[in-house]
């Protein structure tokens, strides 16, 4: 068997979950799951649209509750935290799923670690479940609101990564899953690296409103604020955005000066290390991002480069 053997959209969605913020372990026969929603990304707001979001995010938890009982046969809890809302799952039983889960997580035990799996990379993973484990991680560490505009003002929904030195690689791994398995496009990744001036801050996957409609959000209100975000883009002349072509024409007066953070080996992935970078592309390039751009083709900086 492989490990598309083990999925459907359930585990596909709690998977997405807990690269995001989640934590598994055991001890004396006790299995637990941690999942750690921020509530600064259950915050939601639409132009016109605003939620009571404690009760949007209870309901909302409650469904997730609901999906994940009949998945794991687990008692499942919500816990209410200083900084997130916790949904924290117990078991006394090894199951198949708590079993399958591990394996596809390679057996690594919190978010930190966690990569995104193979298996959504597979090209024989069906849509259905990269767009469910996108969809989980979406409803953990994204979120949408006015804030995320862009300098036209065109509304975006934002995929937060927390900066360690061991999970340089996912904002790379989800702009790939995102552009060339779910045809989503990515502007570019905003770092949390020095040369970029933003020290050791979350990195940033920013999709724009509209084309976000085609994952979507679990949580009822995230939905509806997308909704109508994504509506005022197209009512503005929005459309589907061109992926990131992997390299772009650097500018004059852009190349930023060194920082001596560049040699920090405690905080920065190995192949980062001592090394100077001017534009997102080039952090991208060295952490796996395969793209290239066409022969010839005349590659415009974004505004992202400069948020």
């Amino acid at each position: 068997m492989t490990p598309i053997d083990y999925l459907d959209s359930d585990v596909a969605y709690l998977l997405g979950m807990l690269v995001a913020r989640g934590e598994i372990s055991s001890s004396e026969n006790v299995y637990r799951i941690n999942i750690h929603f921020p509530k600064g990304n259950l915050i939601a707001e639409g132009q016109t649209r605003r939620f009571d979001v404690d009760k949007e995010v209870s309901l909302g938890i409650e469904k997730i509750r609901e999906r994940l009982v009949e998945l794991l046969d687990a008692d499942i809890r919500t816990v209410d935290e200083s900084e997130t809302k916790d949904l924290v799952i117990r078991t006394t039983r090894r199951s198949m799923a708590w079993r399958n889960i591990s394996m596809i997580l390679n057996d690594q035990s919190s978010f930190p670690y966690f990569e995104i799996p193979q298996v959504f990379f597979d090209p024989n993973t069906p849509y259905e479940f990269k767009r469910e484990f996108l969809r989980g991680y979406a409803d953990v560490a994204g979120n949408i609101r006015l804030a995320n505009r862009d300098q036209t003002g065109r509304h975006r929904v934002r995929l937060d990564i927390l900066n360690y030195p061991t999970n340089w690689k996912v904002p790379v791994q989800l702009c790939i899953l995102l552009q060339n398995h779910l045809n989503v496009g990515v502007p570019s990744i905003i770092w949390g690296h020095p040369n970029l001036g933003r020290e050791w801050r979350e990195h940033q996957l920013n999709v724009y409103a509209e084309d976000f409609l085609s994952l979507g959000f679990y949580f009822d209100y995230k939905q509806a604020a997308l909704n109508e975000l994504a509506s005022i883009n197209q009512a503005r002349g929005g459309h589907g955005t061109s992926p990131c072509p992997g390299q772009r024409l650097i500018g004059r007066g852009r190349r930023k000066p060194s920082h001596p953070e560049e040699h920090n080996s405690t905080r920065l992935d190995p192949n980062l290390v001592g090394r100077h970078y001017t534009s997102y592309w080039q952090i991208c390039r060295e952490l796996g991002c395969p793209r290239r751009p066409p022969a010839g083709a005349q590659l415009e900086m974004g505004l992202e480069e400069s948020e």
